[in-house]
């Protein structure tokens, strides 16, 4: 019975310490521009289709 404990306790500390929360990782997206100072992003070349 002392083993489940130690068992479901290890468990619980490592849910909490390797949670994820979504809220800090939201706020931490910062969109970058590539092409200017804009922040518009210019679409892809379109593809050669060579047969």
């Amino acid at each position: 019975m002392k083993k489940i404990y130690v068992i479901m306790f290890t468990v619980f500390l490592n849910s909490v310490f390797l949670s994820c929360n979504p809220e800090s990782i939201a706020d931490e997206n910062v969109p970058q521009a590539c092409c200017g100072e804009n922040g518009e992003i210019p679409p892809p070349p379109p593809e050669e289709i060579s047969g």
